[in-house]
């Protein structure tokens, strides 16, 4: 293989792995399915790290009201399943019942269209998860 082919292939190779990822939106219904903590984690990531480019917005629009309903309803479900499937003990589960909580504020000001009340839903979800992250990533395998 001459000097420009392998650098050709090795530019390539990443893209080629990108089309191998399995796709992690995972439908709401589906999330009590999943089988291995590390799917979950990367479905709550896909549903919660967009919302989290909107904490301090002044407004949202109908769509994004919509967007955290639904994101809301998703991290519910899988703070549920983190409890019930992949429990670390007392501490984890609390934090799970917190970003349950803090989901399900999300999804009620999302249907209420308040944009105050969903910024601060998405700062407490984005501060439970990084407070979960700290202490237990590493136990987590993810």
């Amino acid at each position: 293989m001459t000097r420009i082919a392998r650098l050709a292939f090795v530019a390539l190779l990443p893209l080629a792995a990108v089309g191998c990822v399995p796709k992690r939106d995972v439908a709401l219904a589906d999330i009590p399915k999943l089988a291995k903590m590390e799917d979950l984690m990367f479905a709550q990531a896909n549903v919660a790290d967009p919302q989290f480019k909107k904490i301090g917005q002044p407004t949202y629009t109908d769509a994004e009201f919509a967007a955290f309903v639904e994101a809301g309803q998703k991290l519910q479900a899988t703070a549920q399943k983190t409890r019930t499937s992949f429990s670390k003990g007392a501490e984890f589960d609390q934090l799970a019942a917190r970003l349950e909580d803090f989901a399900r504020q999300l999804t009620t000001a999302g249907e209420g269209k308040n944009a105050v009340a969903a910024s601060q839903a998405l700062s407490d979800v984005k501060a439970t998860c990084k407070s979960c992250h700290k202490k237990f990533r590493s136990r987590l395998g993810v």
